[in-house]
């Protein structure tokens, strides 16, 4: 994809009114009520010789699961920050259109031989209401384009709950502040309270309280796809990379373009690695209504996803399940979200059976549904390579989750 001209403020503003749009015409279901504040992210595809643009996924959330309740068939999802829905839903476009560019169906991808590539002009916008939990929250005194800071009151916190507002406040002397921790084994924050520099550059696990999550931070799961593509590993042997060029944050909340680079680009000196894509980084005039402030003290427990397909997919999570799953069904497939594990594999595989010669350049012969989700994966080898040098080179450590996603995908 080859660069555009800067995004004026006009067109910014445009991008993001175009998300409000969407979130506006969605159901009640999983929105903030009185009080409740929530995080709305999206991406959007921009055709900048069209100037034409189209929200293709969205998300709201600011919740995840402890590590302790992560399901080894991939039914439960373990992070639902809006962020994360943001761009699982935007792998459920990603597959819509790959299903389409091989039926030679209008499509964002061209068809070349049975590998996709994006059509000449294809870009893709990443918007969030406010920066993203970890790294990129923490602001030194001193940085610029430092926004008002909304302190809202205490509140009891679960295990289900990440601060990622409540502890991200001002300080006197204007720091601001993450809730993200560092992960156990890496240098701490200072315990000093006279101290509130935290540390730069460290890859963190999501805050909350109880059960510790395995997930890392918005900031470094957002470096990642800098780094590697948003399309994550199965996606990556049917097209190209997929790369954000643009990220456009909200206003009314604490915002840094120094902080931005820092910690997406510049966490370590990385001559050797080379981004096929360097984003730039905006903020919006316009302030999301949800967003968490004096008023909005609350955090709202659901979070939503929507996807643009042929059937504009819509859900409202909870606990990682999909809003209304009983006990008794939660750890069946049926109950699970359209963009957790279990059903995303299942997108790929149903696009392995309709395409013989992918299925055979990827597969071989053996029987699809008998390939476990976790072998599949590392079936993706340039991606694996490709992840393994940005660990060591830009984020020097990483969390490591159990190898426990061996479940296969009934396709009947």
């Amino acid at each position: 994809m080859s660069n555009m001209s800067n995004l004026s403020e006009t067109l910014i503003d445009k991008i993001v009114e175009s998300c409000f749009e969407v979130y506006y015409d969605l159901p009640k279901n999983g929105k903030p009520v009185e009080k409740e504040w929530t995080v709305l992210s999206c991406i959007i595809m921009y055709n900048k010789y069209m100037k034409t643009l189209e929200v293709a996924s969205l998300g709201t959330g600011s919740k995840c699961i402890g590590a302790t309740k992560m399901s080894p068939t991939g039914v439960i999802l373990n992070d639902s920050h809006a962020e994360v829905f943001a761009r699982r839903g935007f792998l459920l476009y990603l597959y819509h259109n790959i299903d389409r560019a091989l039926k030679h169906e209008p499509s964002i991808f061209r068809n070349c031989d049975g590998h996709l590539k994006l059509y000449d002009g294809i870009e893709f916008i990443f918007y969030s209401s406010q920066l993203p939990c970890g790294d990129a929250s923490i602001i030194r005194g001193g940085e610029e384009d430092y926004g008002d800071v909304l302190k809202p009151e205490k509140r009891k916190a679960d295990d289900e709950t990440c601060d990622i507002d409540v502890k991200k406040q001002k300080t006197d002397n204007g720091v601001h502040r993450t809730g993200a921790k560092c992960l156990p084994h890496c240098e701490q924050d200072p315990k000093d309270p006279e101290i509130v520099d935290q540390l730069l550059g460290q890859v963190r696990t999501k805050p909350g309280k109880g059960d510790k999550t395995l997930s890392v931070s918005c900031s470094d799961k957002i470096a990642k796809w800098i780094h590697l593509g948003i399309q994550g590993s199965l996606i990556d042997m049917l097209c190209e990379p997929i790369y954000i060029k643009y990220f456009i944050f909200g206003n009314g909340v604490p915002y840094s373009e120094q902080s931005l680079k820092r910690a997406f680009l510049n966490r370590a000196e990385c001559s050797s690695l080379k981004l096929d894509i360097v984003p730039e980084f905006y903020q919006t005039s316009l302030v999301f209504p949800h967003v968490c402030s004096d008023e909005n003290v609350r955090p709202a427990p659901g979070s939503i996803i929507w996807s643009r397909t042929n059937t504009h997919q819509f859900e409202v999570a909870v606990q990682g399940k999909k809003l209304g799953a009983t006990k008794k069904n939660a750890l069946l497939p049926r109950s699970s979200l359209c963009i957790s594990k279990y059903k995303l594999y299942k997108k790929f595989l149903q696009i392995l059976n309709k395409n013989e010669v992918l299925k055979k350049k990827i597969c071989g012969e053996e029987n699809i549904e008998c390939i476990p989700y976790n072998k599949m994966k590392r079936k993706s080898t340039r991606y694996i390579a490709k992840w393994s040098k940005i660990k060591e080179k830009f984020f020097k450590t990483w969390t490591i989750k159990p190898d426990m996603w061996g479940f296969c995908v009934n396709m009947t």
